[in-house]
């Protein structure tokens, strides 16, 4: 099992190695705690909600949020960790994720996310077609000539080292080049390297 539930302490945590989340996978961890022996004795670790069908193989994504005091906390480490596959929203100060000693977290959340099931073997019907077209667009969408470079930003982020200068996060690439540095600051908007709240690129 991926995750161990502290229940005294409303931890949800994700053991070592495993650095991504997908909401689903929670969600189905944490029905599974809610009803162990231990778990009937406390209250609803959660809420669920999406899902519902739109037709063509097309549902609504889903959103868990976390009751009381309860959040996710990965493994301490110097590792980028992820989570998606949906919303999960919750937690203290509305806040679903605890801080973990060197670990970035990447919570990728949709307003209005959709799960898409394509059939094997064929292609999607009219009825289909259109319920997909008919879908809003993003915001932004990147300009074909924009995407080589964004992509390789990306790798080189998700692949390249980081590391903690002051109370700046640094960013290198593959070949150990600086490719971008974030200032970090608490949740009162102070200059810190601890309990770090939010990040802006300078």
């Amino acid at each position: 099992m991926a995750y161990q539930f502290d229940f005294e302490n409303s931890l949800i945590e994700v053991i070592s190695p495993q650095s991504e989340v997908t909401i689903q996978e929670l969600i189905n961890e944490i029905r599974t705690a809610e009803q162990s022996e231990e778990g009937v004795q406390y209250s609803k670790i959660a809420d669920a909600s999406g899902k519902a069908s739109l037709g063509g193989g097309i549902a609504v994504g889903i959103t868990v949020e976390l009751l009381g005091n309860w959040q996710l906390k990965f493994w301490t480490g110097n590792y980028i960790a992820k989570i998606s596959g949906g919303n999960l929203v919750g937690g203290p100060s509305d806040d679903p994720v605890a801080y973990s000693a060197g670990v970035q977290v990447l919570l990728i959340q949709a307003a209005a996310s959709t799960v898409v099931t394509l059939s094997t073997g064929s292609s999607l019907s009219s009825e289909e077609h259109s319920k997909l077209m008919s879908l809003p667009a993003p915001a932004a969408i990147w300009a074909e000539n924009q995407a080589g470079e964004k992509l390789n930003f990306l790798h080189h982020i998700e692949g390249g080292n980081w590391t903690l200068v002051g109370d700046q996060m640094v960013f290198f690439d593959v070949n150990n080049n600086e490719i971008a540095r974030f200032d970090l600051f608490d949740a009162e908007g102070n200059a810190t390297i601890e309990n770090v709240f939010s990040r802006v690129r300078t």
